[in-house]
């Protein structure tokens, strides 16, 4: 009886394993920043952004009194790290003529639990040149294709690192005090049953 148990409980952890290995490998989906694919438009894919948080027509330039997305959507948000200025978060993107790919340190996600990223793009004043995007936590690169519907211009100009500055999230106390007083009632629980199988 036994070693049934131990069989019925070794094949339910493996098929929990395998269950999340196929979660994991399922197809991403790209997510369109503008639902308007008649503009400019991008795309990133969604395990490496949440959703598109905006965009428009101007310069994502950081700053709070006249930044398109800082001044409107994004409030709330501050410019942390910037490509092409200040840069402690070292934001890096390659760009293969309209797709390429961004990295931002690993480092950022220890002080920051939110973050969103903005390319701006030359277009030639057609619209949109800007995107923001809204990062999974923990995400430090990814992959980016920009679809420019009108030809003109196409180059990226930068990229943008925004926070909400929230420190990431310390367990209480209480909750560490809880999960070790469950461990301990389930250890007292198999000692209980290992001795009546005796």
């Amino acid at each position: 009886m036994e070693t049934n148990n131990r069989l019925s409980i070794a094949s339910s952890i493996g098929i929990l394993i395998l269950g999340l290995f196929l979660a994991n490998t399922s197809n991403a989906a790209l997510i369109n920043c503008s639902a308007d694919t008649t503009k400019n438009y991008m795309q990133v894919d969604d395990s490496v952004v949440s959703s598109c948080l905006g965009s428009g027509t101007g310069n994502i330039n950081g700053n709070l009194t006249n930044d398109p997305w800082l001044t409107t959507s994004g409030a709330g948000y501050t410019l942390v790290s910037k490509d092409d200025a200040s840069n402690p978060f070292n934001i890096t993107t390659v760009d293969n003529n309209g797709s390429g790919t961004f990295t931002i340190d690993a480092s950022y996600w220890d002080t920051n639990t939110t973050g969103a990223i903005g390319f701006k793009f030359g277009t030639g004043n057609e619209p949109d040149e800007w995107f923001v995007y809204d990062l999974v936590q923990g995400v430090s690169s990814g992959d980016w294709n920009f679809i420019n519907v009108f030809g003109k211009g196409g180059g990226l100009s930068h990229t943008n690192l925004y926070s909400t500055n929230e420190p990431p999230s310390v367990p209480e106390p209480s909750i560490v005090a809880l999960f070790g007083l469950g461990l301990f009632g389930m250890g007292l629980t198999r000692r209980r049953v290992m001795k009546l199988k005796k």
